[in-house]
């Protein structure tokens, strides 16, 4: 009986004591991947929508009921295709008006013509007095009057009766269509208000996207800049355009400051539609067969230490050797002479980690020491900066991929290379432009060898540095926690601080 009660008991002893007990630490798994050569494209990013280059409004001068409109949103049309036809019986009657008076007034022109040529005559003959010649006289100037004024009356009434006849200015597609047959409309320049708009149309075989583009990146963006659409509609299949203007004005949203930025497209072929969104981006800089490194193997100066960790290194060894690199550099710097072209520094020794690696051969079941090359990493100026990025993959605009003029940038980074004995050790490169995903390696590294990846990495230590956290914060119902040394008072204390009472 006591055989079969003490047995239950030690085997639930033994499984509260082994769930009480540290789990035993994985090192991180770290990856490889080769350093070789590739094309980088530096560019900024930025969403817009598509929009004609000139929409025009079209509007008739004549007033009255649309009787007739064979154009639809969509059509095609040419210039002096028929638009909207307006009724046009009080314009023909106004014509018709308007001629009959230019006749009359034609008229009374040659009976005024014969009559001064008749007072002529008479006149030299001193038939007629002074004041019947000027009478005549008179009369022709008068009848020459009037017939201008018919002239110029029936020249108007034909305006208005071709203006009755809306035709298209120029070829392109109706976009608009806000009325209909059998609607009145007001004449654009005899109404108040501009008049009834027929229709909207523009030509789109250009068309145009208007873009915000961040403020940290339109230093990069300058006009007849190449540039690539892709809209949501056809997304494998990019539109090349160029930045026709950036527009002065800014304009800020969500609390970010942006500035608009006009890039024209070729739609010959139609594809494109008003309204539509798509991704615009701008070619900053484009460097072809340069040596490359993915951003994920790059590491800030500043972040040595916790690199140092995710591949089995001593944090203080790798903080040390960047520490004394750092320090030749600048000493270099200072006795090469101020003659040195900018962004050009001294060549930097590569430390690797020897002897001080104990600890990291213990961790990695390593034995012996790990000696590194003695290979040159050649650091520029943006060493000064610690880093300029702090992150595996930064902005495009943060790493200078291209500015202005086309100078580039450089910065320092830190990188883990896979040695001939199978361990990693640190090394300082130079890197010049960089996308999201690759950067190009100035010195420090040559085609072939093998860095460390060290976004998994990255994310198994956090997992881990989680999963203790909750372990040690978690309690085994059954079991009493060894309180933490120096913690509160005694036995009865309830955790209160000591002298509590």
């Amino acid at each position: 009986m006591s055989v079969s009660s003490t047995g239950p008991t030690l085997f639930v002893l033994m499984a509260l004591l082994s769930a009480c007990q540290p789990k035993k630490e994985t090192a991180p798994t770290v990856g490889t991947v080769s350093v070789d050569r590739r094309t980088i494209i530096v560019d900024a990013q930025a969403t817009g929508s598509v929009e004609p280059i000139n929409v025009i409004e079209v509007k008739s001068k004549a007033s009255g009921l649309i009787i007739k409109m064979p154009v639809e949103i969509g059509s095609q049309v040419k210039a002096g295709d028929l638009l909207v036809q307006v009724d046009t019986r009080d314009v023909k009657n106004g014509y018709a008006q308007a001629a009959a008076d230019s006749r009359s007034a034609q008229a009374s022109l040659d009976v005024a013509t014969a009559q001064k040529k008749r007072s002529d005559e008479l006149y030299k003959t001193r038939i007629i007095t002074t004041q019947e010649y000027e009478t005549a006289q008179l009369a022709l100037t008068q009848a020459q009057g009037a017939l201008v004024r018919a002239g110029a009356n029936l020249d108007l009434a034909k305006q208005r009766l071709e203006d009755a006849t809306v035709v298209a200015p120029l070829s392109g597609t109706i976009i608009a269509k806000p009325v209909a047959v059998g609607q009145v409309i007001t004449s654009a320049t005899g109404a108040f208000g501009g008049g009834t708009t027929l229709l909207q149309m523009a030509d789109l075989t250009k068309v145009r996207v208007r873009t915000l583009v961040n403020e940290t990146d339109i230093g990069n963006v300058r006009a007849q800049q190449s540039a690539r659409v892709t809209v949501d509609a056809y997304p494998e299949r990019p539109f090349q355009g160029t930045v026709e203007k950036i527009e002065p004005q800014a304009v800020v949203v969500q609390s970010v400051t942006m500035f608009p930025v006009i890039v024209s497209l070729d739609n010959s072929e139609g594809f494109l539609k008003p309204g539509m969104n798509g991704e615009v981006s701008l070619l900053v800089d484009r460097r072809e067969n340069v040596l490359a490194v993915p951003n994920d193997a790059v590491r800030s100066l500043r972040e040595a230490a916790n690199a140092a960790k995710l591949v089995g290194l001593n944090p203080d060894s790798v903080t040390a050797m960047v520490k004394d690199a750092q320090a030749k550099m600048a000493g270099g710097r200072a006795s090469s002479g101020a003659g040195q072209p900018a962004g050009d520094a001294p060549a930097a020794q590569t430390v690797a980690i020897g002897t001080d690696v104990k600890s990291a051969n213990a961790k990695g079941g390593g034995s012996g020491e790990r000696r590194g090359g003695n290979g040159q990493a050649k650091v520029g100026n943006a060493q000064g900066r610690g880093g300029a990025s702090g992150s595996a993959a930064p902005p495009a605009a943060a790493m200078g991929g291209g500015r202005p003029g086309g100078a580039t940038r450089s910065r320092a980074g830190l990188v883990f290379v896979l040695n001939s004995a199978g361990a990693f050790e640190p090394r300082l490169v130079r890197l010049g432009a960089s996308n999201y995903d690759f950067a190009e390696v100035l010195s420090g590294l040559k085609e072939g060898e093998k860095v460390a990846t060290l976004a998994v990495a990255a994310l198994q230590a956090k997992r881990d540095a989680q999963n203790d956290r909750f372990r040690n914060n978690s309690t085994v119902p059954g079991v009493q926690r060894t309180p933490a040394a120096g913690g509160g008072g005694g036995g009865g204390g309830g955790g209160r601080p000591p002298g509590g009472g």
